[in-house]
Formats: structure tokens, C-alpha cells, sequence
């Protein structure tokens, strides 16, 4: 699949750079296809100086920096079929959307190449086809999506969008969120058509859709301090799956549905647990004196990658779904943060 991205330089140059995109994501296409069993974890890491998108090999724990630019590079998202990972870029005052496939040093702009507005999330359609993104522009933020067939742009949302929550598994809706005001509250938007709605009126964020696309859930603080909510898709059937002076956060419901990862202080500081979807069988899967924080599950749901500030900065750690195993991936004094797999 060719991915006409937005790529400095001439036309000539731009075509080529294309071309070179296109070839090397087909190779990592084709490895990926002859079954290789070593998976990576990508992260962002600031051993250089400034940041940069780095990936690990679980086989042999090889570690390897993806982008080593003078931008500032963070927050890298692994695409469904795992080829290609696309990061936030800071560069001179303004933040853009880039991917590069996995195979060879290519890497273009995915944003929209008219703006002169800066991004503040991106997230991967589940066919792999679209990624969307938010776009701050004279003060105001509204979702766009980029389509890497064609590299056509198209405004999602009209209202202002705070944050960007996925796509549902099934691809039909993207979540958004308004944090503030009249509109606050979390609202579904289907990114190929005119229906938008608004799912809840409250001081909700961080969205996340269980497996099936029928149920969501989301941070609250309507009842004084952040809890775990779930509702059905359509907004119904709301329910507080914790009830504690706790701060819980950082959400991530496991591929298979069975599970919601999340972080809570229950314990004095912030930790990573489990439960399941109706809020039974809570499990402590950390146990120190350090903070835990960015659960996120590996596609088969058996293991868990985070954050730990295991020795005075933060480290990528993975562990099983039920807590053991757990295995240091990175070992330096620069922090380690925002992995994914």
C-alpha cells in the first residue's frame, strides 16, 4: 500500500521520498506475513537529550533508535499490523504527526500539510488505513482524520475537541472528549459520516472501548475524585465500577474484553491493577514503594508493558496479565516512558 505522506523538499523529491516509504513498508509487510515470532515494544526515551522513538526486541533485547533527529519525538503508536508506528514530532514551536515503517529509515508527515497548527494526539483507524488527530489552530482544537492511501484530510469534528479517544474496534466511531463548559462530556463521532453523539455531560476523559465496540469506559470525577465508569455505547446504562477516596487513571481495557488495567493509589502510591468489567476481582499486579504508571497490553492480552520509576527515573518494564514475570526491558539514567505494542 503506497502512503503519499507530506514530505519536505521538491515535487521530485517528495515522489521519491514516497516511493521509498512505500517500498520499505511493503518489505516490513512481507517480514511480518513469514511469521516472525519476535515482538517489539516501541517507547520514547530521552537518553540522547532530547526525545526520541526507540523500539526493543523481546527476543533478543536489542534496543534500537527509530528516529535520532533534532526534532523532539514522543508518544509512538504501533499500527494494527505492527509495520509502522507513528509519533508526535516538536519542532520549532509546533507539534506534527509523522510515520515510519519499522524496515529502513523512512519517515513522512502524515497532518495536514496547509495548517500551520500544531497536533495533540493521533490515533490508528483498526484497519491500519486512517490515523486521527487533533488540530490546535488559532485557539481552537478539532479532529481531523488523514487517510495514508490518498494523504486526503478531513475536519471530523466542528465542535472544540480536547482530547482524543480511539477508534472503536469495529471502526465505525472515534471518541472525543470537551473537558469544559456547556459541551463537556465524552461524545462518539462516526469519522465517515454526520453522526455525532454526545454520550455523557460530566467531567469524563480518557475513554477506552472494550473489544466488542458495545461498551466504554472512562475517568469521572462527577462524584468529587477521579473514579472508573463503564457505559454502553450509546451512553447508557452508566455504572461507577470504583467507589474510594483513591485517584485511579491511566485505563486500558486487555484485547480479549476480559479485563481493565488502570492505576490507583489505594495503596499510598500509584500502582497497577486489575479488574473485570463489572468492577469485580480486583487485583494488585505491582507491589513497591516507586510509581507505576501506563498499563498497556500486548494484543494477545498475556502480558502488560508500564512505566516504573524503579531508580529515580522511569524504566520499561513487562509483566503476565496476572502480575508475574515481571522482566526490566530498559536499564539507564534517562526516562523511558510511553510504551506500546
Amino acid at each position: 500500500m503506497s502512503i503519499p505522506l507530506h514530505l519536505p523538499g521538491s515535487r521530485a523529491a517528495r515522489l521519491a521520498g514516497s516511493a521509498l516509504i512505500a517500498a520499505a513498508l511493503a518489505s516490513a509487510a512481507a517480514t511480518a506475513a513469514c511469521g516472525s515470532d519476535a515482538a517489539s515494544v516501541v517507547f520514547t526515551s530521552e537518553r540522547g537529550g532530547g526525545r526520541d522513538i526507540y523500539s526493543i526486541d523481546l527476543a533478543t533485547l536489542e534496543e534500537t533508535n527509530l528516529t535520532s533527529s533534532s526534532g523532539d519525538e514522543h508518544t509512538a503508536r504501533l499500527s494494527p499490523s505492527g509495520t509502522r508506528v507513528a509519533f508526535m514530532v516538536e519542532d520549532k514551536g509546533r507539534t506534527t504527526v509523522e510515520v515510519l515503517g519499522l524496515i529502513g529509515d523512512d519517515r513522512g508527515r502524515v497532518t495536514v500539510s496547509e495548517s500551520s497548527g500544531s497536533q495533540l494526539d493521533h490515533r490508528w483507524s483498526p484497519d491500519g488505513s486512517r490515523i486521527a488527530y487533533i488540530v490546535e489552530e488559532d485557539g481552537r482544537r478539532t479532529v481531523f482524520t488523514t487517510s495514508l492511501d490518498d494523504g486526503r484530510a478531513t475536519r471530523v469534528t466542528v465542535i472544540e475537541a480536547d482530547e482524543l479517544g480511539p477508534w472503536s474496534p469495529d471502526g465505525r466511531l472515534l471518541l472525543f472528549v470537551v473537558h469544559s463548559g456547556d459541551a463537556r462530556g465524552i461524545y462518539v463521532r462516526n469519522p465517515d459520516g454526520v453522526n455525532e453523539i454526545r454520550l455523557t455531560h460530566e467531567p469524563d476523559s480518557a475513554p477506552v472501548w472494550s473489544s466488542d465496540s458495545r461498551r466504554i469506559a472512562f475517568i469521572s470525577t462527577r462524584d468529587g475524585d477521579p473514579e472508573i465508569y463503564v457505559m454502553n455505547s450509546d451512553g447508557t446504562g452508566q455504572r461507577r465500577l470504583t467507589n474510594n477516596q483513591d485517584t485511579e487513571s491511566d485505563i486500558a481495557w486487555s484485547p480479549n474484553g476480559r479485563l481493565i488495567a488502570y492505576v490507583s493509589d489505594a495503596e499510598g502510591n500509584p500502582e497497577i491493577y486489575t479488574m473485570k468489567p463489572d468492577g469485580s476481582e480486583r487485583q494488585r499486579l505491582t507491589i513497591n514503594s516507586v510509581r507505576e504508571a501506563g498499563p498497556v497490553w500486548s494484543a494477545d492480552s498475556r502480558r502488560i508493558a508500564f512505566v516504573s520509576h524503579i531508580d529515580d527515573d522511569s524504566e520499561i518494564v513487562i509483566m503476565n496479565a496476572d502480575g508475574t514475570g515481571q522482566q526490566r526491558l530498559t536499564n539507564n539514567d534517562a526516562d523511558d516512558t510511553q510504551p506500546d505494542w
